[in-house]
Formats: structure tokens, C-alpha cells, sequence
């Protein structure tokens, strides 16, 4: 429920507050006065959108504000779905949440909930649980086919409604597999020059008997036989070094030291640990020796093995020209496509099993669905009769009738929304029904025949009261006011019968102020409320016209 609307450099109101009260809220005034501006600010404060020429002539900014009171009961649940994480920062003060937008004069916006800055999607979300809003072009939208179907749809029960969700599904991923299938099938003659064509590869590579090791240990070889002279020479100098056919070498130094080092060890046990390490050197040095030795017996010039080497690796680098140098990774990889591709058929058989099944439990799950349209049809048929008759429209037969269509994510029907005006005319659709009273009546008995938004939530009426009258608009007021009882309700009328109905009564005036024009907006009562009303009635304030008032007053019980 909204409690208080405030509207600063909005179009024509420079600055307004509405004070609104539980019940039926009526706001009246002249034609051209800005009534409609007032729904536009609501429309704007839940996540309408922002444009530029709503701000107010020389204003650099517009301000919409509204505190609602959302039902303890549901309030987290319904802050949870709209903001997200953002729904724990939300501040709500006895009760009261305030939600606020500013739009500056390029059209830009910014959007609060409780203080916490919220993206416009979330506003919007929000707003679809705080209010309905209902107009004059909502009449144009009662023919668009997925418009009823929404509306009947409202109506399912669980079953059908979890068939509805599944159906959705289940039609998705029937496309994809559709798709996928075609696919298969019209590239055929693709596949079969790709199977030849990976085959080639993966045999050449295979036939190459390619390896990384290879290839590395062949770079080693060529080396080590294209320097195979600097290898002898450097090789015998090392060997020469550790133990000369002359002299004394490396070897024989350390034997010396360690037999020195042994006979000072028996006078100081602490020389032990390097007695031991030295020990360990001579015996490595020999192990080395004995190794450079055996290198040098298998050395050996060898140009017929070199070329062969060269050979080699020239063919495994145009190898590499032709897949890259990561042969074994393109090996892999070809193989895997040529197995796809060569089991295509399986695949194939795959998808066409799956879209056996799945097309199966869609024809299931459409008949879930037919079912429970065709229950969901005559709760609606019968709640929007029993709306009618209280519009005064008592013999106008309504009907939601389901008519067999190509079978589609929605089901396999589309709903027609038919309508008797009187016995023995002809049923016509609501899309061709020309009647602007009798279409508003229609329009107002769905309307609230619906139960789609939250408990405790506002009807917004702009102007549905268009091209009736007399006791129709009575009934409509009526009709109006016992909605308010469980509901909070905003009507935007011209009809003094619908305007008595209300428990407040808002009155938008357009004056000139210093040169400019402004809209006024105050609540109005008694004497002040009496005048409104006649002016309402006839036009012009005079006894008479004030003497209907007081009857419409006294008979709405105000």
C-alpha cells in the first residue's frame, strides 16, 4: 500500500504530495489539469522509463518518492526476489519502505530502496509485487493473444502450471537437438572429405614415428658428431689431467693428501671428517676417470651416421611445418575428430533417440496442459460473469475459448477472449469488439478477476471509467470501492459517481503562477469535495449541481 507520494519537477507539478488512505483513492480535475502525470511519477518511481522531457522545464532534476507499506508477512520474501543480496541493506522504518528516483535533464537516473541504491531492473521487480496498473491502452493489449493467454494462464493449477515450465524446457532443448540434427545430415558430403582427409594425416604422422625424445636426442647426436675432434682432444685433456702417463695428476695428488691426512688424523681425531670426505673425492675422481675413458674408446668419427642423422631430422622438421611443433598434441587431437566423425552414425542415432523420447513427453505435457487450460477457462469465465453483472453488464456472455494451434513452446492452443454482448447477437472476439464503454467494463472484470499481484498491493485505474455513464458508472464505483476494501485502489476518473465511491478524493488544478503554468494537487473534503463533485457533474457549481453532489455523497455513505 502507498502512503505518501511526493512529485518535484515533474512536466507541469513543480512540487506535489499525495497523502493516500487505504481503500478506494479517487483523483479527479479538469481535462489537461495533470491527473495523468501523477500515474506517469508512480509509473517512473517503479521502474518506468526515464526520459529527458519529464523534467520539468529549467529544472535540473526530477524527484519521484513513495513510502509503501509491504506486509510483514511476505515483505522479506518479496525483497528477496526483487534486490537480490541488496535486500539485506534495506531499511524499513515502522514498517514503511521509501523508494525514490531522480532523473536529471539528460535522462539519466538513479534509483533507491531504503535508502540503498538499487539498479532500475530491481525497482521494476519490485513494482510488479506493490502495484497494478491499469489504462486506457491496456484495452489494446486484451487482444494480443500471448496477453490473454497470461491471463488465462493464471489460473492453472500446479500440475498444469509445472507442465507449462517443463513444456518451455523440454521445447528448448528439442530445438537445439533439431538443429544439431540437420546439421549432421546436410553436411554429409563435408564429413566423408574430412574423414579422408584426417585419415591421410593421422598415417602420415603415425608412418613418421615421430617423438619429442627422438627429436631431442637427435639434436645431441648431430652435434656430438659434428664435433666429434674438439670432443676427442677436450675429453683426453680431462682424462690426461686426472692421471697422466707422466708425472703426477689429480688423481695421484689426492692419494698423497689423503695418506697425509690419515697419519695427522691419529694425533687429532677432528681431521676425520675431511680424512673421510677426501676419501670420497679420490674415489669419484677414479669413477670419472674410468667414464671419460670409456667415452673416448666409443668416440669416433662416423660421416655415413651424421648424414643419416641430418636426414632424419630434416624430414621430422617439414613434419613440423606441415601440423606445427607440437606434432604428438595435432596427433591427438586428429585422432579424437576422426573418431567423432566416424562415429557420426552413433551420434546420430544418439539425437534421434532423444528427440524420440523428448517430442513423446512433450505430446504428455501438452496434454497436462490443454487439460488444465480448459479447467483454468471456466474459473475465469465464471469470476469475470460475476465481475460483469456487477458492471451492469449481467447479459454479456464472456468466454475464454482454446483454439488448436501448432504446437510451440506455450502448448499447442492459443486462447481467444469471446464475448455475447446480448442474447441472440453473435459471439465476437474481444480483438474485433468496437465498444469503448462496454470494452472498459471488460477490460476492469479481468482486471480484477486476476490475482497476480501480492495481498496488500495498490490498483492503479487510469481513466478505464472511458464511455460509460449513469448507472454503469455507478456500478463501476461500486464495484471499485469493495475491490478497496481488501485491496488499496488509485482511480483516475471523470465520473462524479465513481469520485463519491472513494474514502479520499484528490483534486489536480493547473494554474498560472509568475508567468508559468503549475499543477496543483490537494485532498479535499466536505464543502471543498461537495464543489469538486458538482463541478464534476455538471460543469459549473450552482444549488442544483451541488444538491446531486450531496445525494451522490449521501447515497456512497460519505
Amino acid at each position: 500500500m502507498i502512503t505518501e507520494l511526493s512529485v518535484e519537477n515533474i512536466a507541469l507539478i513543480e512540487s506535489a504530495t499525495l497523502h493516500l488512505e487505504p481503500g478506494l483513492n479517487a483523483i479527479t480535475g479538469e481535462t489537461g489539469a495533470g491527473k495523468t502525470l501523477l500515474a506517469t511519477s508512480l509509473q517512473l518511481l517503479l521502474g518506468g522509463r526515464a526520459r529527458s522531457e519529464t523534467v520539468r522545464s529549467g529544472s535540473k532534476r526530477a524527484t519521484v518518492e513513495g513510502s509503501f507499506i509491504i506486509p510483514e508477512e511476505s515483505r522479506d520474501e518479496i525483497l528477496a526476489e526483487a534486490l537480490g543480496d541488496l535486500a539485506e541493506e534495506v531499511e524499513a522504518e515502522d514498517g514503511e519502505i521509501v523508494l525514490r528516483r531522480t532523473v536529471t535533464e539528460e535522462g539519466r537516473s538513479r534509483c533507491y530502496v531504503g535508502g540503498v541504491a538499487v539498479p532500475v531492473k530491481a525497482l521494476a521487480s519490485l513494482g510488479e509485487h506493490l502495484v497494478s496498473y491499469h489504462s486506457q491502452r491496456e484495452q489494446a493489449r486484451l487482444t494480443e493473444p500471448n496477453e490473454q493467454l497470461a491471463i488465462l494462464d493464471d489460473f492453472l493449477d500446479e500440475k498444469a502450471l509445472a507442465a507449462k515450465t517443463e513444456l518451455a524446457e523440454l521445447w528448448r532443448s528439442l530445438q537445439k537437438d533439431r538443429r544439431e540434427l540437420d546439421e549432421m545430415k546436410t553436411s554429409s558430403e563435408a564429413r566423408l572429405r574430412e574423414v579422408d582427409f584426417l585419415r591421410y594425416q593421422v598415417e602420415e604422422i603415425e608412418a613418421s614415428g615421430f617423438s619429442a625424445e627422438e627429436f631431442d636426442e637427435l639434436h645431441r647426436e648431430r652435434d656430438r658428431l659434428r664435433n666429434v675432434t674438439d670432443l676427442l682432444e677436450s675429453v683426453a685433456s680431462a682424462s690426461s689431467a686426472l692421471s697422466p702417463e707422466e708425472g703426477s695428476g689429480a688423481m695421484e695428488a689426492a692419494a698423497s693428501a689423503a695418506s697425509e691426512l690419515e697419519g695427522a688424523s691419529r694425533f687429532d681425531e677432528s681431521l676425520s671428517p675431511l680424512l673421510e670426505r677426501l676419501n670420497g673425492a679420490s674415489a669419484e675422481l677414479e669413477d670419472i676417470l674410468y667414464e671419460l675413458r670409456a667415452y673416448l674408446d666409443d668416440l669416433e668419427a662416423d660421416p655415413g651416421r651424421l648424414e643419416t642423422v641430418e636426414d632424419r631430422i630434416a624430414d621430422l622438421r617439414d613434419l613440423q611445418r606441415k601440423y606445427g611443433e607440437d606434432i604428438e598434441a595435432y596427433l591427438t587431437d586428429a585422432r579424437t575428430r576422426l573418431a567423432r566423425i566416424e562415429n557420426l552414425d552413433e551420434a546420430t542415432a544418439e539425437i534421434e533417440r532423444r528427440i524420440s523420447e523428448g517430442e513423446k513427453r512433450l505430446g504428455e505435457l501438452s496434454a497436462t496442459l490443454t487439460k488444465g487450460r480448459e479447467e483454468a477457462s471456466v474459473k475465469l469465465a465464471g469470476k469475470v460473469r460475476a465481475n460483469l453483472a456487477d458492471l451492469n453488464l449481467g447479459k454479456t456472455v464472456f468466454k475464454a475459448e482454446l483454439v488448436e494451434a501448432e504446437a510451440g513452446p506455450m502448448g499447442a492452443e492459443r486462447v481467444e477472449f469471446v464475448i455475447q454482448p446480448n442474447p441472440g447477437e453473435p459471439e465476437l472476439p474481444v480483438r474485433r469488439y468496437a465498444s469503448g464503454g462496454e470494452l472498459s467494463r471488460i477490460m476492469l472484470a479481468l482486471r480484477l478477476s486476476q490475482e497476480r499481484i501480492e495481498p496488500g498491493a495498490t490498483y492503479i485505474f487510469d481513466e478505464v471509467d472511458a464511455g460509460i455513464g449513469g448507472e454503469t458508472a455507478t456500478a463501476v464505483g461500486a464495484k471499485l470501492r469493495r475491490l478497496g476494501e481488501k485491496n488499496q485502489v488509485l482511480t483516475i476518473t471523470h465520473l462524479p459517481q465513481i469520485a463519491s465511491e472513494s474514502g479520499a478524493h484528490i483534486v489536480v488544478a493547473k494554474e498560472e503562477d509568475s508567468g508559468r503554468t503549475i499543477t496543483r494537487v490537494e485532498t479535499v473534503e466536505g464543502e471543498e469535495r461537495k464543489r469538486e463533485l458538482a463541478r464534476m457533474l455538471s460543469g459549473r457549481v450552482d444549488d442544483a449541481s451541488l444538491a446531486h453532489a450531496s445525494e451522490l455523497l449521501v447515497g456512497g455513505g460519505k
